[in-house]
């Protein structure tokens, strides 16, 4: 009895072993260690990142669209603002007529001029002198605009005599003198009537050696500069 069951585990023992031989030596078909859930996770994973691939594509596109709208509109204001100082530049170096309310003055000889009388002075005469003075005095009162005798005064116009006559913007001009002026009538009238601004000349028109007229007008036409325009302070600006 006791050989029988000796002899059972010996070959219960040969045969056990013989299995664990044959497990070691037969190819284990492949399986995956993921489960199902996992990999349908992975795939909705995949799915989000190339929704929001496709969406950061359309917004570049569309901010791209933006940024190109905002360029044509930068250079669009960028093109009027030029526009409009070069409109400014032109106005105040009087490459365009001048248009608004306004004043118009006449400064003119005594009358006694017209007589040819031998007691004439130099005073019962207009001088380039009074001219200046009377466009000073519109300077001072923000005149937009001047013109003498359709002359435009800008600020290199020269105003000068030579024997008795006068040169404004080398263009000989003769009594009476009209000067026109765009801008605030009142305040230009306030500077253009204040006597100690305008000592002499109205002094001399007081006793009557100058005749002096000041008219508002509704409209005032000052035309374009025609003289020479000096360039030597001028320069070039590369874009």
């Amino acid at each position: 009895m006791k050989n029988d069951l000796i002899l059972f585990l010996g070959l219960l023992g040969v045969a056990l072993g013989g299995m664990i031989i044959f497990q070691f030596n037969t190819d284990i078909a492949y399986t995956s260690n993921f489960p199902t859930d996992e990999l349908e996770a992975r795939e909705e994973l995949i799915k989000s990142f190339l929704d929001e691939q496709s969406y950061l594509q359309s917004r570049i596109v569309s901010l791209r669209t933006q940024i190109d709208e905002a360029q044509e509109e930068i250079e669009d204001q960028s093109e009027t603002g030029n526009l409009a100082l070069l409109k400014s530049l032109e106005k105040s170096i009087g490459l365009s007529e001048q248009t608004g309310q306004g004043l118009e003055i006449v400064l003119d000889d005594s009358h006694f001029a017209d007589r040819g009388s031998d007691e004439l002075t130099p005073k019962d005469v207009v001088q380039a002198s009074d001219l200046r003075d009377i466009i000073n005095a519109l300077d001072a009162a923000h005149a937009e605009a001047v013109s003498v005798n359709d002359q435009r005064i800008i600020a290199t116009s020269a105003i000068s005599s030579v024997g008795s006559n006068i040169l404004v913007n080398n263009a000989h001009i003769a009594p009476p003198f009209v000067i026109k002026a765009v801008g605030d009538p009142e305040i230009m009238i306030r500077s253009l009537t204040n006597k100690d601004l305008l000592s002499d000349l109205y002094s001399r028109i007081e006793m009557s050696q100058l005749e002096y007229t000041i008219t508002i007008e509704d409209f005032v036409s000052i035309p374009i500069y025609n003289g020479d325009l000096k360039t030597l302070h001028l320069n070039l600006v590369e874009q």
